[in-house]
This record gives structure tokens, sequence and C-alpha cells, in this order.
């Protein structure tokens, strides 16, 4: 086997890469220093130590990637918050790891390898593509690196990447896996469906006589029970009610218009949300599998690790994005998927979830609104010049009836329970006042959201008591002809339902029928419930199904089951594209796992004074 792996050709493609990933780790990084003196590892596991210049670039990436994911650069609290230094500080580890037990099994490259490796590496290339020495010599001064000591660091990724591609090669998904998996996400289901509500009754409930009346009466007293009500006595005084006072001095509402030009001439805008991926080809093909329903825009923000709030850019004015993004985004009228397209960042998709087009409103179409927002503003600071009046007069002792002769407050009285939304009870403030004020209780002024003050004063507790019959009579004869259609509904679905199962069809029962030829798993039908449609592609061939949708009640029957066709053109790439996905998340997952056990096999011992001062001089530096 070790054999194989000195010789095989196949894994030379996956060393190179590795190869041009260490080189262009070397740019901007350097080996840090302890108390003045020059640290060039952050630890060791086993014999093998982790240079400092890896742990460094390890933490630029794993930022890096995660920025390019939410399209944002994250902060350094957030790279705290994330755990990103340690999920660096585990790479390195376990590359470090790799490397010791290629030391270990005696795995080792030629000098001819080294070089061809230094020399195909792109960090190293002048602008004609060929190897440039005064390019490679460069790179290394800035990474505090010496030849051998780069030649070396070369030597060990190389052999580090044998082992790595021994284990990818031997990672092999069955394909039955990915067939599975997209067996049932692509698998779908047509069925018609029939809504049934009271209409379809053939006899609805009416004429209640007193014993049913009373009998439901009986049996509901929460529903004819009063809530517990406080009667209040209240003082108010609102910005509507000092508007004939306030004086609009001329010109003022035309120099108000003057000095908003951007409230009055908005440019477009659109409300977007963004994914940055490595490639445009990955991007490419998120795009098609949205397009093609193998997934949603949502499930690929959460498959990545991100939430709505990482991907939001909220929104967008014309002008603000690079000019091929802002001519995408622009061009467009209609909500929707667009992209992928270049960024700063790297390929991205854009969604569209909201159009706005430009504004453009004359001084003569905004006065009206300009001129209440004046007086509003003027009633607001007049009220607020009355305040320190008005407190003292409640200091003095004052009561709300003589407060309302006193000043410009209204007098009014509400009975106000939880339920309660007219008028002033509308208002979050004077309801948290009303339910914790005592009765003998002290008023106090208090601040309305629009500006407006009050101050109330508990007349009366009034417990729960249930209402007489005679009083709502006419209630409970509604409550009893609603309760009585329901289960007449109930019984009626369950006999539709019986004879559709022994073959009756929609139209012989002389329903209204609504057929869906094709539908995903995860799909949206107006007028069906979610659960219906879950229930249908659990269902067999000919089987019916019922839910409640508000006062009616839907019936469905399946059809047929359309199979997921991987014989197609589009089916065959989707199996392709998902089993390469499910195999590199197995050999990830090897790779872990192997580099795990040998961590804990042969040690790791950290210098956390030197993996302190990378963290603060890259976090907390210029920026990463």
């Amino acid at each position: 086997m070790l054999s194989s792996m000195r010789t095989s050709k196949k894994n030379q493609p996956f060393v190179y890469g590795l190869m041009g990933l260490l080189a262009l780790g070397l740019v901007g990084v350097a080996s840090g220093g302890v108390g003045g003196a020059r640290v060039n590892s952050i630890g060791s596991v086993g014999e093998e130590p982790i240079p400092v210049t890896s742990y460094a670039q390890s933490l630029r990436n794993t930022v890096q990637n995660i920025s390019r994911q939410i399209g944002r650069q994250v902060t350094a609290q957030e790279v705290v918050n994330y755990g990103l230094q340690a999920e660096a500080l585990e790479n390195v580890a376990s590359s470090a790891a790799l490397s010791n037990e290629a030391s270990r099994l005696g795995l080792s490259v030629g000098d001819a390898l080294v070089a061809k490796a230094i020399v195909a590496a792109p960090a190293f290339s002048s602008i004609d593509g060929k190897f440039d020495k005064e390019a490679y010599k460069f790179a290394l001064e800035r990474s505090g690196l010496n030849t051998k000591e780069y030649e070396l660091q070369t030597r060990k990724a190389i052999a580090r990447g044998l082992i790595e591609g021994a284990i990818s090669s031997g990672a092999k998904t069955p394909n039955s896996h990915a067939l599975t998996l997209i067996k049932h996400a692509r698998e779908e289901r047509s069925f018609e469906w029939a809504n049934i509500d009271t209409a379809s009754l053939t006899m609805r409930a009416t004429n209640p006589n007193e014993f049913q009346l009373t009998t439901y009466y009986n049996d509901n007293p929460k529903s004819y029970t009063t809530l517990l009500t406080r009667k209040i006595t209240y003082v108010m005084l609102s910005p509507e009610m000092l508007a004939g006072a306030v004086n609009i001095p001329e010109g003022s509402i035309e120099e108000d218009y003057d000095n908003q030009p951007d409230r009055f001439n908005k440019p477009a805008r659109r409300t977007v949300d963004r994914i940055i991926f490595e490639t445009i080809n990955l991007a490419e093909v998120a795009k098609n599998q949205i397009a093609e329903k193998v997934t949603t825009f949502e499930q690929l923000v959460i498959s990545r690790g991100l939430t709505i709030e990482d991907i939001d850019l909220g929104n967008i004015q014309q002008g603000q994005l690079s000019s091929n993004v802002d001519k995408l985004l622009f061009e467009s009228k209609e909500t929707g998927i667009y992209g992928p397209v270049e960024t700063d960042l790297g390929p991205a998709l854009f969604r569209i979830n909201a159009v706005t087009l430009a504004q453009n409103t004359k001084y003569s179409d905004a006065r009206e609104e300009l001129t209440a927002e004046f007086v509003g503003e003027e009633s607001r600071r007049l009220i607020g010049e009355m305040v320190t009046d008005i407190d003292d007069l409640l200091a003095q002792g004052l009561t709300l009836e003589e407060i309302a002769k006193e000043t410009d407050m209204t007098l009014k009285t509400i009975s106000i329970n939880a339920n309660s939304e007219e008028g002033i009870a509308a208002y979050d403030d004077f309801r948290i006042e009303a339910f914790s004020a005592i009765k003998g209780g002290y008023p106090e002024l208090r601040e309305l959201s629009d500006g407006g003050i009050f101050a109330l004063r508990l007349d009366k507790l009034i417990q729960p008591s249930l209402r007489p019959f005679k009083d709502v009579r006419q209630k409970v004869a509604q409550d009893w002809a609603v309760s009585e259609d329901e289960k007449s509904l109930v019984a009626l679905v369950a006999d539709i339902t019986k004879k559709l199962d022994n073959g009756a069809s929609f139209e012989t029962l002389e329903l209204k029928v609504f057929k869906v030829k094709s539908v995903a798993r995860n799909a949206y039908i107006d007028g069906v419930p979610i659960t219906l449609i879950k229930d249908v592609f659990a269902s067999g061939i000919d089987k019916t199904n019922h839910a409640k949708a508000g006062n009616s009640i839907v019936i469905a029957r399946l059809n047929k089951i359309i199979p997921f066709d991987e014989t197609s053109d589009i089916g065959k790439n989707l199996l392709s594209q998902v089993r390469l996905q499910l195999s590199n998340q197995v050999t990830g997952d090897l790779l872990r796992l192997f580099a795990s056990a040998l961590k804990i096999r042969d040690g790791v011992s950290l210098n956390q004074v030197a993996v302190n001062q990378i963290n603060t001089q890259i976090l907390g530096g210029s920026g990463f």
C-alpha cells in the first residue's frame, strides 16, 4: 500500500492543489515572537511542530470563508462567538497529526517532486505564467521563512497529501445512497381535492328550542363569562386636541419640502438577499437546484450554516452596488432569484424580495402631509411645555375632575378589560397603567406613544361573572348553530370520504374538484393545508385524506405517485452532483476522524501564549 501511495499519479493533482494553498498561505504572514524572542511554532502533535505561519493563515482563511458566505467582514467579537479560532487551531493540529503520521510511516518525497510543486505554484508565477524566482524569494521574505524551511514544509505537505489522497480514494458512497435521497426529495404526487364548507350541507342548524340553548349555555360557561373589568376615570391631552392652536409661519411648509429631497425624490430600491460562493460553477449548481426544486433558497442558506439575517442586504438603493450587480438587480422588475454574477467577495446569487420603483413627489402633493407633520410636532412641543404645570397640580392633590377644569385636558371614563382595544385602550402605555392601577392610588402623569399625555384613576374593579342567559340568548343561539353545523360538516366529510374510498369520484358526488397534476413534497398550494399535502405523500393510491382549513374541510385523494426519473438528463446530472457532495462529506468525515485518532494517540501540546499573540495580531490589528 505504501508503495502505491508513493507512486500513484492520480494523487498528483490533489498534491499540487495543496501546494497552491500552502504557497498562497505565505503571503503576508510572518512568525510571531513572545517576549521579544522569535517563535516558530505554537505547539506540536507528537514530534511534529505546528508552524506559526500555518496557524496564522488557517485563522485568516477561516475568517475570510465565513465573511464570504455572509457577504461582509466578520468582527473580532464574532470570530470569538462563532468559535473560528478553535476551528483554525483544529485544522492546523490535524495537519500536523497527518505529517507526524507520515514521518512515522517513513513517507517522504524526493527533491524533484518538491521542486516541481514549487515551480507549479501560481503564487510564484510571473505574468506569463512561468515560475518567477524573484516572486518566490519575495514571498518567503514576507513570510519570515528561508528556502530551506519552506521546502521542508512543501515536502511535508506533499507527504501529508499522500495520506489524505489515500483516504479520499478509498471513501466511496454507494450509488444507492444518493438515489434513495433524491427519490424521496424529488418524488411527486398527482391528486385531486375539494373544499367542503357549510354551503354543502343540505340542512343548516336553525330554530333551536329552549332546552338545546340552555344545555349549550350550561356546557360552555366560559364563553359567556365576563372578563375582569376595570372602571377607569382619566384625563388626556393629545396633539390633535391642540392642532387649532398652532400657527404655521409663511413659507415654512415649502421650506420643509425643499430640505427633504431624499424623501420626496426617492431612487429605485430593491430588498435583497445575497449568498456568496467560492466558484461560479457552485453558484450555477445551486441556482439550478432551486429551479429544479431540489432545494429552496432558505434551505440553501441553512445548509451553509447561515441565517437569513446573515445574507440580508436590506433595502438597496440604485447605484449602491457594483455596476454589473446594479444592472442585474435594477433591470429586473420582478422578485425572484438572479445571478450568478461576480462581486468583490466572489460569485453570488441574489434574491429580490421586494421591488420599489423610483418616486418623485411634487410640492403640491406633499403639502398636506407636511402641514400635518408640522402641526403634530408643534402640538407635541406645546404639550411638553404644559407637563410641569400639570404635574404640579397633581402634586397639590387636585382631582382629575379639577385638572380637567384647570387645563386643556379632557375628562373621560372607560371600562377596560383584556380584550379592550377601542379609543385610548389601543395605546399600550395606557393599558399598562390601567392594569397596574390600584384603588385609591395616586394619579400620575404619563406619556402616550404619539406625544399625548394622560393620568388615570381606578374607580371600580368588576370581577368575572357568568352573564345571565337572557342577556346572551342571541349569542348562544348563534354559537349553537355554528357548533351544530360543524358537527354536520364532519359527518358529511366522513360520508364523502367513505364513498370516495369505495370508488366514487368527486364529479359523481357533485363536488367542485381541483386537479393537481404534479406537486413536490415541500410545495404550497393555495387553499390546501400543508398538513394535508404531507398526508397525501404518506398515503396510498386512491386513498383519501382530509384536514380542517378555517371554517371548511379539504378532502384530497391521491391519484398517482410520480417517481424521480433517474434516466433523464436532468436526473443524471442531479445524481452526479449529489453523489459528489455525499462523497466529499464522507471523505471530510473520515479525514477528521483519522486525524482525531492520531491526535489522541500521539498527544497535542500547545503554547497558549503564542496562540493568543497570533490571535491578537490578526484579530486586533489592521484587519484580516
